[in-house]
């Protein structure tokens, strides 16, 4: 059986919804009339470029002719283009898998463009010659086509069916996509030998939601090698259910999002169990510890990790030499790795070669890296585990069953002294102890087969601290000088080291300079703590200005100021999923300019979000002859609901408005 990301939400498609009923539109394929073509803008979105009309699709078994059970499924989708913008919704796309002598098969196909000519509907039917395929892997294989004389106003339809014979693989379905839907629906009918688990996603209500049990004959021919065939009967229960959505919205890329496939309305399915009559049940779904087990069983994850060869033993002792203490030896290992070997792909979870060709070769994928890692700390005698985890791009996995394909990415585990250490030794620039912000995506599993813990790696889990402190005196000469300095936070710290592999700290500076609103001289610039991973880095430069206009405007969060609010939508249909919780802090303290006296100053606020969950404070106090000004915006968490969205844009945006304030300095007349 082929192998897909499933999910789980109920216990079982034998756990009915309770039924919301709602009237299904009657669409027949080909029944187009001269007032489809009316509509120049739908309720659902009345600035859509095209708008998919009716969406609707079944998954039904039937007994074959193999000696079990297929899967027939049909589709018929209607498409309004009202711009030529909407034209790539014209090009359909129809994947099928094939595994040996076993394949999906289109049964039929139909595909029209309808235009409105003088008052007439044209239909336009698809040339089956312009029907293409290609091979997408070495299992999957596409159909291709695009519907013919197109123009803005057009309408298509496809409709089409094809036969699984994969009775464990129930196809998903989106309700939602690009462009706004007006309904989508999904039925399936399957037979209670099939006991599936299901995930439905989303934040679109459904408009039915509609289970009920019945009874189907199923007919079953069998054969065998000698051409004999039987034909076997039987009845089953079965399981009826039906899912349509109306008035579906686009969904459209956002500020702050993982990945819009885990917000995306859909529904899908992950075979748990098969019980066929008079046969005992086989479980499909297996727990952590089994399936842990034998992935430390698998030539291409785990069963090597625990060699102690005397190759190894050579390379450990010579990569550690100097090291007095566990911790130690852990660190030099981490950084050998680290340093001396190319990641060539970043989402792998199995060898792509033996662990030692990559050891002489000094490059393989993420797995290949990590799990080198592992192997070279487990044989210094180090309590080493590899995890799995899904980075952000990926999209979420489940925590509670090992669905593997949903999994992409593997890090290292040490425990030292009864302290944890996540390892990725994959990313060039990261620190013992660090790991790339793609990988806080809610969890990480460690594979062991007595105690496959889950680790928590949710954004929520994690602050980015960051201080900066400037200060400004008079000179005694006329002018003003002051310093700067910034401790970054680790994620920007990581930023900037990568910043610098393609440009130089004097052109980083430069671009400093550039960012003040007056002619400023940079004295004793100084990027600290660069090559040292584990720490953040420092950014430090001393200024000398001096100011001669009749009035100074000077922006007092200098070049720390949030310039634009990262929430420009006036609504969100799924979470704000921020890198991170925020701590910044920043801090001025600047001596009245000789000759100058305050014309304006910003008023000290203090804000609140949701209570406990963030706060901006922008507290200025001033006396004869300084200004004292303290910044500080913090999230105490990183993932926000869809209902806090208006609230946290106006936070932002009011922390921008602030940020934006100046300090207004008149120069005194004599």
């Amino acid at each position: 059986m082929r192998k897909f990301v499933r999910g789980l939400l109920l216990p079982s498609l034998l756990v009915l919804a309770s039924p919301v009923f709602s009237q299904k539109p009657s669409v027949k394929f080909g029944d187009i009339q001269p007032s489809d073509f009316a509509p120049t803008a739908y309720a659902v979105d009345s600035s859509a470029s095209g708008v998919v009309l009716y969406d609707v699709g079944s998954s039904k078994y039937e007994g074959n002719t193999s000696g079990g059970f297929s899967i027939a499924f049909k589709r018929h989708t209607r498409i309004r283009l009202l711009n030529r913008n909407s034209f790539d919704l014209a090009t359909i796309s129809i994947p099928l898998y094939a595994s040996g002598a076993a394949e999906e098969r289109i049964e039929s196909l139909e595909a029209n463009t309808y235009n409105l000519e003088n008052g007439k509907v044209e239909t336009f039917k698809l040339d089956k010659g312009s029907i293409f395929k290609d091979r997408l892997n070495k299992n999957y294989t596409v159909r291709k086509f695009t519907l013919p004389n197109i123009k803005e106003g057009s309408i298509i339809e496809i409709k089409y069916s094809f036969v699984s014979p994969y009775p464990g693989d129930l196809r998903s379905w989106y309700f939602q996509g690009e462009y706004p839907v007006v309904w989508s629906e999904y039925k399936v009918s399957i037979p209670t030998i099939y006991d599936f688990v299901t995930l439905t996603q989303g934040y679109t209500p459904y408009k039915v939601n509609e289970g009920s049990m019945g009874i189907e004959n199923y007919n079953i021919l069998d054969g065998d090698i000698a051409g004999r065939s039987e034909l076997y009967s039987f009845r089953s229960d079965i399981v009826n259910h039906t899912w349509a959505m109306e008035n579906v919205p686009a969904l459209k890329k956002e500020s702050f999002t993982t990945t819009l496939d885990n917000h995306i309305s859909k529904i899908s399915f992950q075979l748990s169990r098969v019980k066929y009559p008079n046969s005992p049940a086989k479980n499909i779904m297996n727990s952590w510890n089994v399936v842990s087990e034998e992935l430390l069983k698998d030539e291409d994850f785990g069963a090597n990790l625990a060699q102690n060869g005397s190759y190894w033993s050579d390379e450990v002792k010579k990569i550690t030499a100097g090291a007095t203490t566990p911790l130690e030896s852990a660190k030099k290992i981490f950084e050998y790795v680290r340093d001396n070997m190319s990641c060539t792909n970043y989402s792998a979870k199995y060898l792509s070669n033996p662990l030692k060709k990559v050891y002489q070769t000094k490059n393989g994928n993420v797995a290949d890296i990590n799990l080198l890692l592992t192997t070279l700390l487990k044989n210094k005698g180090l309590d080493a585990r590899p995890a799995l985890l899904s980075t952000r791009d990926h999209g979420k996995a489940m925590e509670l069953y090992p669905i593997l394909e949903k999994l992409n990415y593997v890090i290292s585990r040490v425990v030292i002294d009864d302290k944890s250490y996540l390892l990725d030794a994959s990313q060039n620039k990261l620190g013992f102890g660090h790991l790339d912000l793609d990988c806080y995506n809610g969890f990480a599993r460690i594979i062991d087969k007595d105690f496959p813990e889950l680790i928590n790696l949710s954004a929520d889990s994690i602050r980015e601290n960051k201080l900066t402190s400037v200060f400004i005196i008079n000179d005694g000469k006329g002018g003003l000088k002051g310093s700067f300095v910034s401790h970054l936070g680790d994620y920007e710290s990581t930023g900037l080291r990568e910043k610098f592999v393609k440009t130089t700290q004097e052109d980083y500076f430069k671009e400093i300079k550039k960012g003040f609103s007056f002619d400023v001289d940079l004295s004793n610039q100084k990027v600290d703590s660069l090559k040292m991973y584990e720490d953040p880095v420092t950014v430090s430069y001393d200024m000398q200005f001096k100011p001669e206009d009749e009035m100074i405007y000077l922006n007092p969060v200098f070049g720390e100021a949030w310039k634009e609010n990262p929430f420009k939508s006036a609504e969100r249909l799924y979470p704000v999923e921020m890198p991170y919780g925020l701590n910044e802090t920043f801090l001025l303290n600047m001596e009245i300019p000789k000759g100058y006296t305050i014309e304006e100053l910003p008023k000290s606020s203090r804000v609140k979000f949701n209570e406990d969950e963030g706060m901006f404070e922008y507290m200025v106090v001033k006396d004869a002859n300084s200004i004292q000004l303290r910044s500080s915006v913090k999230l105490n968490k990183a993932t926000f609901s869809p209902d806090d969205y208006q609230n946290l844009r106006d936070f932002f945006g009011y922390i921008v408005k602030k940020h934006s304030e100046q300090i207004v300095l008149k120069k005194i007349k004599a």
